[in-house]
């Protein structure tokens, strides 16, 4: 984890690195929300490319610098090319972020999370308080074809799915459920209104961002995609997570003060991930908490 003196510097540092050497990100997502992140990508410096053919998988895993894995449409055939590509990001050592969109809401969609969570021990993985719960808390997770969630709980997961959903505070009920998640990644983000962040070796939360990033579809996604960008020009988990949240967050904030609603919100989002500057980030960065030791 990087220090707090200096931290709006190192984010534009990676943040200059990103369009200086325009990393190709691969990114598998959802339908709903694959122009948005292509574009939202090119904003900040990357090079998208969202290709999901089982025939382009291995090909584009020793040409792409990073690989971002989102579940949130479990289609079969794009779940068999995002469990290839993860294989051979493990293989090669390439930085992967995992989103487990829904996770939790159903057996087939936490089982397809639990699955790919086990790949690739290096990777971050992004996601809302309840996804996250869902990889190692019981009380979240599948047993046998049966899912123990109750319908309506099944229901607020995935109906509260995304950036700002302000569901935070709450991550897994025992140390021991954070340590079991960073056994199968070097970092974990938990975004919500706050961006709560932990590697091993300590936590930090950030609380920038708009309401109105919860009310478009898809802020989260783009984060893990973002994240990803990041990851290809830092070795370091929790460096890059924390940049991408910063980033993403802030930009939130400047376009909620010039959209007039939901509708101009994500061009202006766009717009200000592509021109942010240092000094912005220098002022608008909202570090609210940090600790040596990971806190629950």
């Amino acid at each position: 984890m990087i220090e707090i003196e200096g931290l709006s510097h190192r984010i534009y540092e990676l943040y200059s690195r990103i369009r200086e050497r325009r990393p190709l990100v691969h990114v598998v997502t959802n339908f709903v929300i694959m122009n948005e992140t292509a574009n939202a990508l090119l904003a900040i410096g990357a090079s998208p490319t969202m290709s999901w053919a089982q025939e382009d998988a291995a090909y584009l895993s020793k040409i792409s610098d990073s690989l971002c894995i989102n579940i949130g449409t479990p289609v079969k055939d794009r779940i068999d090319v995002m469990e290839s590509l993860m294989l051979f990001a493990q293989e090669s050592g390439k930085p992967v972020v995992l989103d487990p969109v829904g996770a939790g809401a159903g057996a087939y969609r936490t089982g397809i999370a639990k699955k790919l969570f086990s790949i690739a021990p290096d990777k971050i993985i992004r996601g809302n308080a309840s996804e996250v719960c869902s990889l190692v808390d019981k009380n979240h997770t599948t047993r046998g074809i049966e899912n123990n969630v109750a319908r309506k709980e099944a229901k607020k997961i995935l109906m509260g799915h995304g950036r700002a959903n302000g569901e935070t505070e709450v991550i897994v009920d025992a140390q021991s459920g954070l340590d079991s998640i960073l056994e199968f990644a070097s970092c974990l983000i938990v975004s919500g209104a706050k961006d709560m962040i932990f590697d091993k070796d300590g936590s930090i939360t950030l609380e920038n961002g708009s309401s109105l990033m919860n009310t478009v579809t898809g802020t989260g996604c783009i984060l893990s995609a973002i994240t990803a960008a990041f990851y290809a020009v830092s070795a370091n988990g929790g460096e890059a997570a924390i940049a991408a949240c910063s980033i993403a967050g802030i930009a939130g904030e400047l376009a909620a003060q010039k959209a007039a609603g939901p509708g101009t919100f994500m061009a202006h989002f766009l717009d200000f991930l592509y021109g942010i500057d240092e000094k912005t980030l220098e002022t608008r960065l909202k570090v609210v908490s940090k600790s040596p030791k990971i806190i629950i």
